[in-house]
């Protein structure tokens, strides 16, 4: 099981930037996750569910760490990757914005919400996944998705995007 560790590191990394929205303290929540996982491996009961058991050490290092530090912030557009993309630049811009908004939006959710949202379409984990990182009941986590997508709609995708109508005044 030691073996199947590294193939797990740059989604585990991925999901503590996302928790903390800072480089170099994704990187120690990564390391320590890691450690943690080498140290208890032998706990693991089903292999299958590694991806789970790293995710939910991760999300137990940073609630520790949160507690203790009482701050935090999100994902900032700097972890995401757009320059594959062939598009203009003002396609990129466009993007780069609506980015921008999406992760301003994701900053507004309480925290179970945005971990969810960010479990389910970020990391691609079921429903039954996210029940099992965030030690919570499906229930919950299909309330917390439900909420996050109605406040994204709300507060990101709500702007009017329909061209203005000139009138013809009499």
């Amino acid at each position: 099981m030691h073996d199947q560790l590294p193939g797990h590191l740059l989604s585990v990394y991925r999901f503590a930037m996302h928790l903390c929205g800072d480089q170099h303290l994704a990187e120690d929540l990564t390391q320590e996750a890691m450690l943690r996982a080498l140290r208890t491996i032998h706990m693991l009961n089903k292999p299958d569910a590694m991806r789970i058991w790293l995710f939910r050490i991760v999300k137990n290092l940073w609630m520790d760490k949160h507690r203790e530090n009482k701050a935090h912030s999100t994902s900032s557009l700097n972890e995401l990757d757009i320059a594959g993309m062939d598009l203009d630049p003002a396609e990129c811009a466009e993007v780069g914005e609506e980015i921008e908004r999406t992760l301003e939006g994701m900053k507004r959710l309480p925290e179970r919400q945005r971990m969810v949202l960010h479990l389910i379409a970020c990391q691609q984990f079921s429903i039954l996944e996210v029940a099992g990182v965030l030690e919570i009941s499906s229930e919950a986590v299909r309330s917390s998705l439900s909420l996050a997508r109605a406040q994204m709609r709300k507060s990101v995708f709500s702007r009017d995007t329909t061209p203005y109508k000139v009138s013809k005044k009499d």
